[in-house]
């Protein structure tokens, strides 16, 4: 009785140093039996952060002088071709085989998740390449994305490689570039693709006057290729959710071994005050799910947990989105946690108008948020 009773006035000095108290009681009225139900509001955690705050600018992840957010993938040595690798094709042609390579994005675990609409506004391939073959190359370049069964085509036209003047200038080193104004790449990138396959050929174009072997082998003769994938974060998004299902952590926290006892409660709520300065707001749905019965048993919907950013007309956010949500636990969810094995949490995620226009990220975007535990403890004990 002595344990229980230090318990309960060190709980009670703790709810006076960190809560509120929003309630009062006659101590004239105390008897043997007493009942206490105040409702306490704990400040939990208050705080800030923006995109620079989780990602540093580096190779994969890149911020402008304007803090404007490009991810890049590159790939060294997707083209390599010398003289030998040319077979001899019609009397003034050579053609070379690309040996087909796959781009593994490895996000395939992350897309088994997401459903809903992704579209990526400009993104951009630049095939970086040295050539020192003084005749003109064609590639023709065969790119596809793929996730799961679907699959979309680059589309791209055959494009000529820029090549040496000999002897003057033996090696030219330049870059060709794809985009949306010369291909499908828009729509390949929106996919999104888990991966990526690139193939092709290249043909070589001899002049007619100057068909012999001698002409042409000048130099190291050999054409060098790399591939940089970038990714402007200019975006919009449409009810993307992303589902995932764990074990039902919350199992052991109110077991029968444990101190915590939902029927201590009668109100368990958490309150979240957000200033959002991204473009994109969140809502999240948890449930608490019977994998044998495969039924959903209870959930917890905190519509609205982020509110998107408005715009300007360049896509970049001009202001923040205040949202305040309320959390609640009920008894009826306490009750569900020991008839669960899982929880499925679902995050959706929509940028400004609902996915109707792009918006731009930029590393200097901040969230502010504040949390708020509040609690209404059901305090019964006998004094003796």
């Amino acid at each position: 009785m002595i344990k229980k009773l230090s318990q309960l006035i060190f709980m009670i000095m703790v709810f006076l140093t960190t809560g509120c108290i929003k309630e009062t009681y006659d101590m004239n009225m105390l008897s043997k039996k007493m009942h206490l139900s105040p409702t306490i509001a704990i400040s939990a955690i208050r705080g800030d952060i923006s995109l620079s705050d989780i990602v540093k600018s580096g190779d994969t992840v890149v911020f402008d002088q304007n803090n404007f957010v490009t991810i890049i993938f590159k790939k060294d040595s997707v083209i390599d071709l010398k003289l030998a690798d040319f077979a001899k094709g019609i009397l003034v042609q050579l053609i070379a085989t690309i040996d087909p390579y796959t781009l593994d994005l490895e996000i395939g675990d992350i897309l088994n998740h997401i459903t809903g609409t992704f579209g990526i506004s400009n993104p951009v391939i630049k095939i970086n390449y040295s050539n020192s073959f003084t005749y003109p190359i064609e590639i023709h370049l065969n790119v596809a994305g793929k996730r799961k069964d679907k699959t979309v085509d680059l589309n791209l036209a055959p494009f000529t490689l820029l090549h040496p003047v000999a002897p003057t200038d033996p090696v030219v080193t330049a870059s060709f570039k794809i985009d949306k104004s010369n291909s499908s790449l828009s729509e390949l990138m929106s996919l999104p693709p888990e991966k990526i396959d690139i193939s092709g050929t290249a043909t070589m174009s001899i002049s007619v006057k100057n068909s012999q072997p001698d002409n042409y082998v000048l130099g190291s003769n050999r054409l060098l290729g790399s591939l940089q994938v970038e990714l402007p974060m200019e975006f919009r998004i449409k009810n993307l959710q992303f589902t995932d299902t764990v074990d039902n952590f919350l199992a052991d926290a109110f077991d029968e071994e444990s101190k915590l006892n939902w029927e201590d409660f009668e109100l368990f709520r958490i309150d979240f005050d957000v200033e959002n300065g991204f473009p994109m707001g969140v809502s999240l749905k948890m449930n608490l799910y019977d994998s044998l019965s495969h039924q959903v048993i209870s959930s917890i919907d905190a519509t609205d947990l982020l509110k998107p950013a408005p715009v300007d007309g360049s896509g970049k956010a001009s202001g923040v989105a205040l949202s305040s949500t309320s959390i609640p636990f009920t008894r009826e969810f306490f009750s569900s946690i020991e008839m669960a094995d899982k929880i499925i949490f679902q995050f959706t995620l929509n940028t400004t108008d609902n996915g109707a226009k792009d918006v731009k990220i930029y590393s200097d975007y901040r969230i502010d948020f504040k949390a708020a535990l509040v609690l209404k403890p059901d305090i019964k004990f006998n004094l003796k």
